[in-house]
């Protein structure tokens, strides 16, 4: 396709400055009434400074048509006068004087010119009985307009596909751009350690959401609460077993007069069932058990250490 087929052609007076300071794109982009303070005109709209519409990456007030994701901040486009057409150039918000050729008129042997006629290319003009005249069409120029940004499929975590035109009319490759932090649907779990430390872990997640950003995590689970100690004479794993607890010192447990009591301190007590049968308040003596009452009224309290309702079920005696 002839690039000066391309768009519709536009006028010398585009990219004018109004004098309240509202830079127009060209014709059919002014503001009435024209913008103030810290907005923009673009595309016959006031947009703030600052916003990018087309979500081009290009900031409205850098960009020649914020509603055109394809125009950026140097852009160029065709343009014309009543003697032929040239181009002009987006830079950084306002569009460029048209390179078209201000003078129609020319004279016998006069030189043949060359003006620019959209996407690096040139048109050869001759002077034909005064006048100056297309010799050809639109020569070397490229696929696309400097500036110009192409977009693509979606990439990556929610990004898109992004291309732009160099300085020399070609194509940059395809870059996936504005990616989020995650791939949607993902889940990333976080664990820590049981307090009180009952043994085990607990856990949390969080799943990416559609737009490729982390949700919030939920609460943490997984810790089992901690039982009675030793409430079967076993210290399981979900037990607390402190320095003096049941477990430790086989409470309810089977413990015959003698066996060893290394490990325990000297002078803790238990209560346990004989192997004869019959329960017996023991205390760790000289690296032994040594048993003192037969039938305690509580076994509860021959645990650790001594009490009276530790005595002989049935004993008058004040001390045991």
């Amino acid at each position: 396709m002839n690039p000066r087929d391309r768009d519709a052609t536009t006028s010398l007076d585009a990219g004018t400055v109004s004098d309240a300071g509202d830079r127009d794109t060209g014709p059919g982009d002014r503001c009435d009434p024209p913008c103030m303070g810290v907005e923009i005109c673009r595309a016959g709209a006031c947009v703030p400074i600052g916003e990018d519409a087309d979500m081009d990456g290009v900031d409205a007030a850098v960009d020649c048509n914020d509603n055109d994701a394809s125009v950026g901040s140097s852009y160029e486009r065709e343009c014309s006068s009543s003697c032929g057409t040239g181009v002009e150039r987006c830079a950084d918000g306002t569009w460029t004087t048209c390179t078209a050729p201000l003078t129609c008129d020319c004279g016998a042997g006069s030189a043949p010119r060359m003006l620019d006629c959209g996407m690096c290319g040139q048109q050869r003009q001759v002077c034909t009985d005064g006048a100056w005249v297309d010799d050809g069409a639109c020569t070397s120029a490229g696929v696309c307009s400097p500036g110009e940004i192409g977009m693509g499929a979606s990439c990556g975590n929610c990004g898109r596909q992004e291309r732009r035109c160099g300085s020399d009319c070609q194509w940059t490759p395809y870059l996936c751009v504005d990616e989020g932090e995650c791939a949607a649907g993902a889940v990333e779990n976080d664990s820590r350690a049981c307090t009180p430390a009952c043994g085990g872990t607990e856990s949390r997640s969080r799943t990416c959401t559609s737009t490729c950003s982390w949700g919030s995590y939920g609460d943490f689970a997984g810790c089992v609460a901690c039982g009675d100690v030793c409430g079967d004479s076993t210290c399981d794993a979900s037990e607390t077993c402190e320095s003096c607890s049941d477990c430790q010192n086989d409470h309810l447990g089977m413990g015959d007069n003698g066996d060893s009591c290394a490990g325990v301190p000297s002078e803790t007590w238990r209560c346990v069932t004989r192997s004869s049968g019959g329960l017996v308040s023991q205390v760790c003596r000289g690296g032994m058990w040594v048993s003192f009452n037969l039938s305690p009224r509580d076994c509860n309290a021959c645990v650790c250490g001594f009490t009276l309702a530790c005595c002989q079920a049935g004993s008058p005696s004040s001390g045991c």
